[in-house]
């Protein structure tokens, strides 16, 4: 009698054994996936046209491609919903976050949803080349601690293509980053202007564009005094 008791709860420890580690293989299947950022991670242009879209850099900041309009700032993915994080030169201290669902990533196609049509649609992978450089000028002044940059690349032929707003860290040299999308087949000519500002005036300008080149090393751009 005793042996035969000793295997029925045998069996029963057995079965209950058997329950928790189906409760835990369940927990663990409902629980969020894993986000993918290092997936959805680089540049992105918009079907059909492949014209415009956007580069999302590994650090966590914005470009906008051939969308001069707005800054890029920042971008950040959880729970399935992308969030870009943008400001245009007349309101550089308005950040605009923009709320997309991620509906669909797949190598090299991305579908993402939402109600703002300049970003909701789908996308093809691309590639991106960067124009970088930096700012500085001649006199010995410290920057205002609400001074902000404004950088517009303009491509010889079409007009200004990408725009950077941001809030320079330091003292000059400032350094700059804008992204266009990659052009195999041609080697395009830029040319940006810059200035430096507070919220009531140009402080620093470029007298003139300055010629730029994508994927090299610039030469500092110097900025005049606006008087």
């Amino acid at each position: 009698m005793h042996g035969a008791a000793g295997v029925r709860e045998g069996a029963e420890a057995l079965r209950a054994l058997r329950v928790a580690a189906l409760a835990l293989a369940l927990g663990a299947c409902r629980r969020a996936p894993v986000e993918p950022r290092g997936a959805i991670a680089g540049a992105w242009l918009r079907e059909p046209e492949l014209a415009s879209g956007f580069e999302l850099r590994a650090d966590g900041r914005l470009a906008l491609l051939n969308r001069p309009q707005q800054s890029g700032l920042a971008w950040s993915l959880a729970r399935g919903e992308l969030a870009l994080s943008l400001c245009d030169a007349a309101h550089p201290d308005a950040h605009v976050v923009v709320q997309l669902t991620l509906a669909r990533l797949a190598g090299d196609a991305l579908e993402l949803a939402g109600d703002d049509a300049r970003f909701a649609g789908t996308y093809a992978r691309a590639r991106a080349e960067h124009v970088r450089g930096v700012l500085t000028y001649r006199e010995r002044m410290a920057l205002p601690p609400d001074a902000h940059v404004e950088v517009e690349l303009s491509r010889e032929g079409v007009g200004p293509v990408a725009l950077a707003v941001f809030a320079p860290e330091g003292q000059v040299p400032i350094g700059f980053e804008l992204s266009v999308p990659a052009a195999p087949d041609e080697s395009p000519r830029y040319s940006l202007r810059a200035r430096i500002a507070d919220r009531e005036r140009s402080l620093w300008v470029t007298p003139d564009p300055v010629a730029v080149a994508a994927e090299a090393e610039n030469a500092p751009v110097l900025l005049r005094f606006a008087r």
